[in-house]
Order: structure tokens, then C-alpha cells, then sequence
């Protein structure tokens, strides 16, 4: 899904303080738990509710959004007593526990967790209106209540929910086969209707077989103009346009290309959508990788001036730093891919000057004066962050970054690649992907049998 896989790049948001953990109770009237999931379990077994999982990160700026502005919205407040809220840190090492018993494909992932049987009862991935938040939350709330009284789950909710357990289990043909019937199974004006869709489509792409690529094209056409103008309509158009791109080139993909990228300008262009200006840069970022694949660069280009100009604008609005540094991490991936890295290098600098405790500023900091071939600078730069990182997956990005600032500088990068990869051997295995620890291993033995090898 658009807005979470973007919460996974490494010019991440910054690592402020967590909305969820501030003293006043906002409008919504929810209070989250602060990572306490033996604490919260057993709350919501004394409650009989189901518990709800935010897994989020401190650098994932989708994370920072949906606390900021959807949690605490007073359009939640139906919500807030269905069930009990848990937040969960990913990268905390006491959170462990939780983070491998439900891995998470992307942040932020939201999920409804029965309290007596521990399984998920609802699966959210990515950002989301108020709306489709309120209607997920009561939704699935109502019929595992009507459950436990000896009612019947509807089928469909039954069949999403057997979607969500083989994707848990990354059992991608299980899973399309359990959305398609989930939403074979749900009516027209269906509230979750389009989030089963955009279930399906993700577990399609997942599947990634010539079968599932031309069901995704054949479901798009089929779906696109009815998805509403959400963040999960937003995704639904950045899926259909990647299936579009797979199914390569017929009338069938050319045509749902064409309509998903109108789709997507639309919507970021639309000021009554129901989405965040995290939202709409994740938008307008989609847009630009999809045009530049297209090899219509200058359309790109527009797609990111536009982006960098609702980020500033959403910044210079904030009341405070702390806000306004959640648009950081898309403004310098604005910044650094228009070329614009003086823009960058002030952006950051100042930023650390006012986060002194965050590590992602000089991070970020060091990843534009290498851009800049200021290889010395960016050391420094990132050697200030990594004096401030905790021992979780972020690290990893940020040692690999060093390790191409040193190779940039002809100095031996084998002591980072040693740390890099111990610190990937001792995560939670669905923190680590395998294709960055192979990377990394490769890396280390090439360099460790060199005959000068420095050990």
C-alpha cells in the first residue's frame, strides 16, 4: 500500500515524541497504552473488548501523521470506548515480543486482536481517513461482540479475516483467495467494501504470479472509478497504475494506466478528499516514480514541485518544531530529487540545531552532503546520528549509509559492514530484509578476501 511502503524509506521522519504519550486527552477522548502489551492484553480481557494495535516507529512519517491528526480527531470519539488502544514502538527492544508475534508488512499497521485467543480479528495497513478508521474500528468490534454472544460473523468478514491470517503468515495464494471471496461477498454500500478491495489488490501484487498481475489489472478497471477519495482509494490508483506497469504493454494495461494516474492527480489535486498532506505527498511521490518510468520526466518534475510546495506550506502552518518536523522526510526527498540540495543542507541544519536529542536530522544531513560530494562533512554527519540511535532496524540503514560515505572517501568500510550485519543477526527476523543482510554478507567477504584485508 502506497502510504505505508513509503514509511519505509531511509530519509525517515523524525524521532519526536509521540503524540499518543502527551498528557491532555485529545478531542477524541482515546488514550493509548504506551507499550504495555501483557498490560493491555489483560485490560481487554477485563473489559471484554478486543485490543487495538498501533505498530508504529519513531522515523515513520505516515506513523507520525495518524497520531497527529486522525487519532485525536473528535470524529473518532464513537470509537473510543470499543476497544482498548495499545501503542507499540517497533524498534524499543522490550516491544520484541510483540513485533514477532504480529510482523508487520509495512508501517503503520493498525490491527484488532482478540484478548482471549491472541489471533487478529482486523488488519489495517497504512493510513486512513477518520472515517475509515471510525468504521473499521466498529465494524469488526460489532461483529466479534455479536460473536461472542453466539451470533454469526458475516461471511464476508469472516472470509477478510481468514485474508488477514495467511497474510500474516505471508501465504499470498491463501490470502487472494480468502480477499476475493470477501469481497465477492460484500454488498454495494458496504462501509469495508473498498478496503477488501485494496486487500485484494495488495495480496495480488504480492502474489506477483502472470495470473494474479492480470486478475489485479482485470479487478482495477473493474473497481477504480468507484474507490472513494481516501487514502485507501489513493492506494487502490497507485496499485492498479503498478499492475498496469507489470501487465506490460496491451490495451487492457494501457488504458488502466492512463485512468490510475488521472486517478492519482485528481485526488492529490482535490481539496475535499478526505486526506492528509502526508497523504497527498505520498501522492504525488507515487506519481513521479510512475511518470519517470514513463520517461515523461518534466510531468515528474511538476508532480514534485507540487509535493515540496503543500509540505512548506503545511510547515510554515505548524504550531510548533516538533510538528512541522513530521514533514522533514518528504521534503528532503523533494529537495534531494529536484536538486535542489542547498534547500536541503539549510533545512537540515537548522533542524538539528532544534532536535538536538534526534537522530534523523544530521542522518538526513549526511546523506545530502554526500549528494554533494562533501564526503568528510557527511562522516560527521552520520556518526552524530549513529551516537544516537537505539539498536533497531533504522540502524541498519543508517551503517549502510556510512559505509558508502567511507567508500566515497577510499577508506576500509568492513568494520561498519561487520556492525551492520551482527545488528541484522540480532533483530526480530521480519525486521531484516534477506536481500539487504545476502547484500551485506557478499559485500564482507569480497572485501574480506582481499589480500589486504583489514580484519
Amino acid at each position: 500500500m502506497l502510504s505505508a511502503l513509503l514509511s519505509l524509506t531511509v530519509l525517515a521522519a523524525p524521532a519526536v515524541a509521540a503524540p499518543h504519550a502527551s498528557g491532555a486527552t485529545p478531542p477524541s477522548g482515546i488514550v493509548f497504552l504506551e507499550d504495555d502489551y501483557r498490560g493491555a492484553l489483560a485490560k481487554a480481557r477485563a473489559e471484554k473488548k478486543p485490543l487495538f494495535l498501533d505498530s508504529w516507529a519513531t522515523w515513520c512519517h505516515s506513523c507520525l501523521s495518524m497520531r497527529s491528526f486522525v487519532f485525536p480527531d473528535a470524529g473518532l470519539r464513537p470509537a473510543k470506548d470499543a476497544v482498548v488502544w495499545l501503542s507499540v514502538e517497533t524498534e524499543a527492544p522490550q516491544n520484541r515480543e510483540v513485533v514477532e508475534k504480529f510482523p508487520a508488512d509495512g508501517l503503520p499497521t493498525f490491527l484488532l486482536i482478540d484478548p482471549d485467543t491472541e489471533k487478529v480479528i482486523g488488519r489495517w495497513l497504512g493510513t486512513s481517513s477518520v472515517n475509515e478508521m471510525r468504521q473499521f474500528v466498529l465494524d469488526n468490534t460489532a461483529s466479534w461482540q455479536a460473536a461472542r454472544k453466539g451470533g454469526q460473523v458475516s461471511a464476508a468478514l469472516q472470509a477478510e479475516q481468514e485474508g488477514n491470517a495467511a497474510q500474516q503468515k505471508k501465504d499470498y495464494a491463501a490470502a487472494v483467495a480468502a480477499y476475493r471471496r470477501a469481497v465477492s461477498l460484500s454488498a454495494k454500500g458496504d462501509p469495508m467494501r473498498a478496503a477488501r478491495v485494496d486487500m485484494l489488490l495488495s495480496a495480488l501484487v504480492r502474489q506477483g504470479t502472470p495470473d494474479a498481475v492480470k486478475e489485479c489489472v482485470t479487478l482495477s478497471h473493474a473497481e477504480l472509478a468507484r474507490m472513494p477519495a481516501t487514502p485507501t482509494g489513493a492506494d487502490v490508483a497507485d496499485t492498479a497504475a503498478s499492475c498496469a506497469v507489470k501487465a506490460g504493454d496491451t490495451p487492457e494495461a494501457k488504458a488502466l494506466l492512463t485512468a490510475s494516474l488521472k486517478r492519482l492527480q485528481s485526488l492529490a489535486a482535490d481539496p475535499k478528499a478526505s486526506l492528509s498532506v502526508d497523504d497527498r505527498s505520498s501522492i504525488y511521490a507515487s506519481l513521479a516514480d510512475h511518470l519517470d518510468d514513463l520517461k515523461r520526466h518534466d510531468e515528474a518534475m511538476a508532480a514534485m514541485r507540487k509535493r515540496a510546495a503543500i509540505l512548506e506550506a503545511a510547515a510554515a502552518r505548524a504550531p510548533d518544531v516538533t510538528t512541522a518536523a513530521t514533514f522533514d522526510a518528504h521534503r528532503t526527498e523533494s529537495y534531494l530529487y529536484l536538486g535542489e540540495l542547498a534547500k536541503a543542507e539549510a533545512l537540515l541544519s537548522g533542524r538539528e540545531k532544534e532536535l538536538p536529542n534526534d537522530y534523523n536530522p544530521p542522518a538526513r544531513l549526511a546523506r545530502v552532503l554526500l549528494e554533494q560530494k562533501r564526503a568528510p562533512e557527511a562522516e560527521a554527519a552520520v556518526n552524530r546520528a549513529l551516537a544516537l540511535m537505539t539498536q533497531g532496524p533504522r540502524k541498519v540503514g543508517i551503517l549502510g549509509l556510512k559505509a558508502r560515505i567511507l567508500e566515497a572517501q577510499g577508506k576500509d568500510k568492513a568494520p561498519v559492514l561487520r556492525e551492520q550485519l551482527a545488528l541484522m543477526k540480532s533483530l526480530p527476523g521480519s525486521q531484516v530484509n534477506p536481500e539487504t543482510r545476502q547484500k551485506v554478507e557478499k559485500e564482507l567477504a569480497t572485501l574480506e578476501a582481499a589480500p589486504h584485508a583489514q580484519r
